[in-house]
């Protein structure tokens, strides 16, 4: 069983962005990193067993919901590659160690459809883990909060009596890390590539004219065009949407980020001197 997990600032501040880009539907993602076992002096414990997440991947849905998210196999191989990918750039062996995904307007704690699918992937390797966001929810105050919670199952006598296992969470400092910098933008291309395939596949498939179905192929076709018009709108709104909700914040964040790497050069160029 897992003892703890360590959460890099900058990817836990990726993690709530990317659950704060849509109230209507859960989203998902993987965690990639490695684990490591630190000596114990228990002696019915072998070692503690710590999970160091480095990196993590953006999964596109293959089905969205507000209580639900479902994502294809072929996304969870990107996933591995993209693990194998950040191998050679660090040089040390990563893997997928776990995934996340939001729980919009409910509660943070995971549905026996969570704990059941953290199950199987436990079948593979007894140190998977799973995080959830609580996003989108207010105090009686009106204030919005948000909650994450590390999780691990527990098999009962039968896969319906799973249970849940807390996994404390640690939130360690931010390193300095260009290629986590670079998902600050790929964040937004990843979520723009969802509404563009969904825009395509709506203009490209349906078709409201009846005269289509009888295989006729009219010149022009109000109904469709005004299907097309109002795809059209969607899609435009949820570009717009992004760019205010995603794209302007995470300028914002690099350049904070930028000022304070500035400081720190004057800093060190002072204490030079000195």
């Amino acid at each position: 069983m897992l003892s703890l997990v360590n959460l890099p600032a900058d990817i836990y501040q990726l993690i709530l962005s990317h659950a704060y880009s849509t109230e209507n539907e859960e989203i998902i993602g993987m965690l990639i990193g490695y684990w490591e076992t630190e000596p114990s002096s228990n002696p019915f414990n072998k070692g503690k067993v710590i999970a160091q997440v480095k990196y993590i991947s953006f999964l596109s849905r293959s089905d969205k919901r507000k209580d639900r998210v479902e994502i294809g196999p072929e996304s969870l191989h990107l996933a591995v590659l993209e693990a194998e990918e950040y191998s050679k750039v660090t040089g040390k062996q990563m893997m997928v160690i776990g995934w996340y995904h939001s729980h919009p307007h409910i509660t943070v704690l995971p549905s026996h459809v969570d704990v059941r699918t953290q199950l199987t992937q436990q079948l593979m390797d007894e140190r998977f883990f799973g995080i959830i966001v609580s996003c989108f929810n207010n105090n009686i105050d009106n204030t919005e909060k948000a909650q994450i919670t590390c999780f691990q199952s527990q098999k009962g006598t039968v896969i319906a009596e799973a249970s849940k296992v807390n996994i404390p969470l640690v939130i360690v400092p931010t390193e300095n890390n260009r290629h986590i910098r670079e998902l600050y933008w790929k964040l937004p291309e990843h979520l723009h590539e969802e509404h563009r395939k969904e825009y395509l596949a709506s203009t490209s498939c349906i078709k409201y004219d009846l005269r289509f179905a009888r295989g006729e192929t009219p010149q022009k076709s109000l109904p469709n065009a005004m299907t097309d018009l109002y795809n059209a709108g969607v899609y435009g709104q949820l570009t717009t949407n992004l760019i205010d909700h995603m794209v302007l914040p995470a300028i914002h964040t690099l350049d904070l980020k930028a000022i304070a790497l500035d400081k720190e050069v004057s800093l060190d160029i002072i204490y030079f001197f000195f």
